[in-house]
């Protein structure tokens, strides 16, 4: 209904398994090694809990399809099953003959018994997946202990994967199934995602199903990790319904508003069997009101603070040619370095340390001739030099690694600029066409903090790359990625799933935010890394 609103090539959340959907958070992630580290084992269990929605499911079938060829599969997708409905109906996942009139409990055991050993010997394995474990009764899981007592060469035929909530662990306590629970070579409880996690899975689904444009505001993805509180089912029956929802009011993004709305909806939806978001504001508040009275409403209130935006998603401009710049020729004569301020240097002209003067030189780093009337950081936009302020560290400093207009300061009296050229064991400023070499100690003294750099744009326009885009600029982004990160090149222009997990993981390793929006901030390490023949203060980033 909705898809052809918002340009859709089919439904993003639909609750069916489709492996073109497939996302594995790291979590996910995490449960998948544990139950194939599990099944590499000689145990016969592994076991895999977590709440209702949470993706075991989803697990299970991503374990399975890296299964090898020589693996034989018997699903038992209905645990409600005595001991005898059990074991036939594995006999049949595995098309297993047994005498059906004389059926018994030892008939099946001894067909199964014989049937696996047969199975081991032409190199094959055997495995059983039981969803919904938690509903096995003591007497079943027992006679699943007694089918994976069966060895051969100090190695089981079978192996029994248990699927099931929370309630499982519990049962596994009890002492009567203490032998069983000795069995499980591998568990793992699966959580729900993260907030950053549940963002991605939306985004990823809408990515799959042909999104060309942001339909979810960044607010929006908020609220609905709030209201699913991270369960993969839940989020896609509220991501629907606010699709949906969207669509019959005709709006082409989905707010906050229309998050609320269909919470409302689904709510409504309760006494049909459909699952319950509840609403926790008004839950705190009733609770907080009985036990703290007039704290409540001002605790409530820091619930409702609400949360900066992302920016609107804007077409980008076409790729334009960047003009090559040269590397700088700078003589000037070295002196040493003073014990105080600037007083050994009497033929030092501090006169001339202004800003701007300082930005020529700068400028003169980079190769590019600025016009010395009317220098400003407008001038280097011919060559895509854009100007870089910020207050910082040295640490900071050193990691932006770009030669830099520093601010000294002697005691608030005697103020100048220099061009923080080069750092190695000496700190190398340009000032007046002189090279002074100072100290980390000195230079620790006297700068205030405040710095200005020049970076090269990759692009003439430069705007921020989101997930979801495609475009020339996307096509730059992975190329110097991969390369900076050491991966194969590929040809792609869509800022996919895969990209935004290299992008947060770039902007991790700079000290970033790993918010994966690529903007100045995330292009200025990129592009020096990328061209090492760019300026920079040390040959390598500390």
């Amino acid at each position: 209904m909705y898809q052809e609103f918002f340009s859709l090539k089919e439904q993003p959340f639909s609750i069916s398994p489709d492996p073109d959907f497939l996302f594995l958070s790291e979590r996910h992630k995490e449960a998948l090694a544990h139950l194939q580290y599990g099944l590499q084992g000689n145990g016969g269990f592994v076991l895999l809990t977590g709440e209702v929605g949470t993706g075991k499911t989803t697990v299970c079938r991503s374990l399975l399809q890296n299964l090898s060829i020589d693996t034989d599969i018997a699903f038992i997708l209905n645990p409600a099953l005595t001991e005898i409905e059990l074991l036939a109906t594995v006999c049949d996942e595995f098309k297993i003959e047994y005498d059906q009139d004389k059926i018994s409990l030892k008939l099946l055991f001894d067909a199964l018994t014989v049937w696996m050993m047969n199975n081991h010997l032409q190199g094959r394995s055997a495995i059983v997946l039981i969803d919904e474990a938690q509903h096995l009764s003591f007497s079943v899981l027992e006679q699943l202990r007694l089918l994976t007592n069966i060895e051969s060469n100090n190695k089981k035929p079978l192996q029994v994967i248990l699927i099931g909530q929370t309630e499982l662990q519990q049962k596994l306590k009890q002492t009567e199934l203490r032998q069983l629970a000795q069995r499980i070579t591998a568990r793992y409880h699966l959580l729900p995602l993260s907030r950053q996690e549940s963002e991605y899975y939306i985004l990823h689904r809408l990515n799959v199903a042909g999104a060309c444009f942001p339909i979810f505001e960044r607010n929006a993805l908020k609220h609905i990790y709030k209201a699913s509180q991270g369960i993969p089912r839940l989020i896609n029956l509220l991501c629907d319904r606010c699709l949906l929802c969207a669509y019959t009011q005709n709006v082409p993004k989905v707010t906050v508003a229309v998050v609320k709305k269909a919470g409302v909806e689904m709510e409504l939806s309760e006494n049909n069997g459909s699952f319950i978001i509840n609403n926790w504001r008004i839950t705190t508040l009733i609770v907080l009101c009985m036990l703290t009275g007039i704290q409540a409403p001002q605790i409530l209130a820091r619930f409702n603070d609400a949360q900066p935006g992302a920016a609107v998603l804007q077409e980008v401009p076409q790729l334009e040619e960047v003009k090559q710049v040269s590397e700088p020729v700078i003589q000037a004569p070295s002196v040493e370095e003073a014990p105080q301020w600037f007083d050994a240097y009497p033929d030092l002209q501090l006169s001339n340390a202004s800003f701007d003067n300082a930005l020529l030189n700068l400028y003169a780093v980079w190769g590019y001739q600025a016009d010395i009337d009317n220098v400003d950081c407008g001038q280097g936009e011919g060559a895509l030099l854009s100007c870089y302020s910020i207050n910082s560290s040295l640490k900071k400093l050193k990691k932006l690694n770009y030669p830099s207009i520093i601010k000294l300061e002697n005691n608030a009296q005697d103020s100048l600029y220099a061009v923080l050229y080069k750092v190695s064991d000496k700190y190398q400023l340009l000032i007046d066409g002189q090279v002074i070499r100072v100290s980390e100690t000195w230079f620790n003294q006297y700068w205030t903090g405040n710095l200005t750099i020049l970076w090269q744009a990759p692009f003439a326009e430069q705007k921020v790359l989101k997930f979801g885009q495609q475009n020339e600029q996307v096509a730059w982004l992975v190329t110097q990625l991969n390369k900076v990160q050491g991966l194969a090149r590929e040809d792609k222009d869509r800022f996919d799933l895969q990209l935004l997990q290299q992008v947060s993981a770039f902007q991790r390793a700079q000290g970033l935010s790993d918010d994966g929006l690529v903007g100045f901030r995330t292009m200025m390490p990129l592009m020096q890394l990328a061209n090492p023949e760019l300026p920079r203060l040390m040959e390598s980033s500390n």
